[in-house]
């Protein structure tokens, strides 16, 4: 890992999108470009942003809080912006068609989103997502619907593995709730079949960070899901700590301590790619795109919860 490489590409990230932009939103930005091992060229992630201004209404999340994240992501794939955003509209659009309310979480699923004929899988997976935890499932889980109902296998069998998993993690000591519900949701990536196995990889590399004194918070447990799927090794778990340690004393993480795991993660998962597969990057950079829309998620609702005290105070 180059620190001197991250606090360069996020100086020129945050320069670029301004002193308005929440530093969390830099750094998720930051993570998007280097995880892809792509330079952050300044001008050509403003002409995406450009492009997006252009075409968006007012109320378009993509204009908002979403703005730079969506630019990235697009920048990041091989197409042209242009053609990106107009799927994402396009695939919004069917989000839509297929029952889902437009919000700034529909948007994220779009942007996960290959071709807009994903939509009825993504509503039918979250419908059956629904039937088991009714109260929990809710707008945030509409991007890993989008992903995960893209996947081959049975909807309903995929829904009851989710929940299946949920259950056993919970009585494993896990905290109950919208992040173990995520956790539970990507640990079905690879298949829709329930495997003990997976569980207790899960348990083993939470154990393991656990013994390194290494605090894992309720938000971070979809990165346990992404590290299990991804079937790290104890060598790239030890270079997470070590990676994750020494990003904590970096002053661009002194505030967010919990990015700079998530930023190791991402790290030391695009370093390990290399030696990998077609396939196998593929499939890697599905579940990255996942964590940086989960990332993202995080900075809508903070930004919600800024806009609302703001004007709470100002009313």
């Amino acid at each position: 890992m180059d620190i001197k490489h991250i606090e360069q590409t996020f100086s020129e990230v945050s320069k670029t999108a301004g002193w308005a932009v929440d530093k969390r939103i830099a750094l998720a930005v930051t993570n998007i470009y280097l995880s892809r091992n792509q330079a952050f060229d300044a001008n050509v992630h403003e002409g995406a942003v450009e492009i997006i201004k252009k075409n968006e209404g007012w109320t378009s999340p993509l204009r908002s809080h979403l703005l730079h994240v969506a630019a990235a992501l697009m920048v990041v794939k091989e197409e042209d912006v242009e053609s990106s955003l107009k799927l994402i509209n396009q695939n919004q659009k069917e989000l839509n068609n297929a029952g889902f309310w437009k919000t700034s979480y529909t948007y994220l699923a779009a942007l996960l989103m290959k071709n807009p004929e994903e939509a009825v899988r993504a509503k039918a997976l979250y419908e059956e997502m629904k039937k088991h935890h009714k109260f929990l499932t809710s707008n945030e889980d509409i991007p890993y619907a989008a992903l995960l109902g893209n996947r081959e296998g049975s909807i309903e069998e995929r829904a009851a593995t989710m929940n299946m998993y949920y259950r056993d993690l919970r009585e494993q000591g896990f905290t109950m709730g919208n992040d173990l519900q995520w956790l539970s949701q990507v640990i079905t990536f690879d298949s829709p079949f329930y495997d003990p196995g997976m569980v207790g990889r899960v348990l083993a590399i939470h154990q393991f960070f656990k013994e390194e004194n290494l605090k894992i918070r309720l938000a971070q447990y979809p990165i346990l899901g992404f590290l299990a799927v991804t079937q790290v090794d104890g060598k790239a778990l030890q270079e997470i700590v070590r990676n994750t340690r020494e990003l904590e004393k970096n002053k661009i993480f002194r505030w967010y301590k919990d990015m700079a795991f998530s930023t190791a993660v991402q790290q030391v998962m695009a370093d390990n790619l290399e030696a990998q597969d077609i396939s196998a990057m593929t499939f890697s950079a599905s579940l990255e795109t996942l964590m940086q829309a989960q990332q993202a998620a995080m900075m809508v609702s903070i930004n919600t919860a800024i806009i609302s005290s703001t004007n709470n105070s100002s009313g």
